[in-house]
């Protein structure tokens, strides 16, 4: 059997999950090897240096910079404040004075003689880095890193937007198949503060500002249509690379876009794991390097041996080849999310519209259009019994 490997989301109760923790730029790291962290524990710091502002002081009092040399008053690594005197000279024979004040606040960071150019940097801005999921610190780098492991359930989504949050799982009572309305959130009582709601193919617009106003911690859902997402984000959004988003609260999509149930698996062990603490993160990337939102609850009682890492690894249960009658999700554009079954897999490579010549496969979509797409393109999924 022509066969190919292809990767799939992973959704189980117990796993080794290694979350490596980096600094933008050299800093302290706040902990060692062994140190048991909780979620909201920082364990790396750093000043991240403030803008630098570039003062051109002969211009400023329409002087020489020779002019200007003479008259500077101050030095490298002097603190300045807004309004302090910098330079001050004479001109037209000592006649008249000429002054200049600084216009910002900061640390002198240079003076250029031949042009009178002036640097002032402003105060620098501490950042810290948490564990972000509960664990045991197995690994630094000197001012760069600490890596943290730990173990519990896992859910990775297709798509997110959003950053790192965590909150208490709610699974909202509505079928896997079901829109979820406004009216499923307003019904809830005052328990939903920095809770991560979890269930139904999708959520209207109006059940996202429902959500938003009772300041969750994100939604887990099946799916959603490009308009919902659109109007929740604030503008259109590339499916290349998210995170940074600008959202009242982090969303993740298990399935796809358009009306796709959420898996019962899914909806099951969300239902067995209500009211435990869940590290969540919407940062998708579908390129090289693949990144996938996901839900972690880390927890004691589970005891994997297997160490997964960062980059997940496939249950045996899901790793399977590639065949004719396997379903798949594609993960690229112009069929991003769409459900699909593996038709035909021809032997020899296809030159694609890019112009690349890849292994391709033959597919039926849900609503049974055929397709061409790189198998590169596409992960495996389980079908729910």
């Amino acid at each position: 059997m022509n066969q190919a490997y292809t990767p799939g989301l992973l959704v189980t109760e117990c796993t080794t999950i290694e979350k490596i923790r980096e600094l933008p730029l050299p800093g302290k790291v706040l902990v060692t090897v062994g140190d048991k962290v909780s979620a909201t524990a920082p364990v790396l710091s750093a000043d991240l240096p403030g803008e630098l502002d570039i003062i051109r002081v002969a211009d400023l009092m329409d002087i020489d910079p020779s002019e200007a040399v003479k008259g500077i008053k101050i030095r490298d690594g002097d603190l300045v404040k807004t309004g302090d005197l910098i330079c001050a000279t004479k001109i037209f024979f000592g006649l008249f004075d000429v002054k200049l004040k600084s216009p910002t606040s900061g640390t002198v960071e240079f003076f250029t003689p031949t042009n009178a150019h002036l640097g002032i940097r402003h105060p620098s801005t501490p950042i810290t880095v948490n564990a972000y999921i509960d664990g045991i610190v197995t690994d630094v780098a000197t001012s760069k890193s600490a890596t943290i492991r730990s173990t519990g359930a896992l859910i990775q989504g297709i798509f997110g937007v959003g950053g790192e949050k965590l909150g208490s799982l709610y699974p909202l009572n509505v079928s896997e198949s079901a829109e979820v309305l406004a009216s499923d959130i307003d019904n809830v009582g005052d328990e939903l503060r920095d809770a991560i709601l979890i269930g139904g193919a999708c959520f209207s617009k109006e059940a996202l500002k429902s959500a938003a106003t009772r300041k969750i911690a994100g939604v887990i859902t099946g799916s959603l249509d490009a308009s919902t997402l659109c109007e929740f984000v604030g503008h259109d959004i590339s499916v290349s690379i998210t995170g940074d988003e600008d959202v009242p609260f982090t969303l993740i999509i298990t399935e796809g876009f358009g009306h796709l149930p959420l898996q019962k698996r899914i909806s099951e062990l969300a239902h067995k794991l209500a009211g435990k603490r869940a590290s969540i993160n919407g940062a998708t990337q579908v390129r090289a390097g693949a990144m996938r939102p996901e839900v972690i609850v880390p927890s004691e009682d589970c005891h994997d041996t297997s160490l997964l890492g960062t980059h997940f690894k496939t249950p045996s249960s899901q790793t399977k080849g590639l065949a004719i009658g396997s379903d798949i999700r594609i993960i690229r554009v112009p069929y991003f999310g769409k459900l699909a079954r593996v038709t035909e897999l021809p032997t020899s490579p296809q030159t694609i519209p890019t112009g690349a010549t890849v292994r391709v496969l033959k597919a039926t979509l849900t609503n049974g259009d055929e397709v061409v797409v790189p198998r590169a393109n596409v992960e495996l999924i389980s079908v729910a019994n």
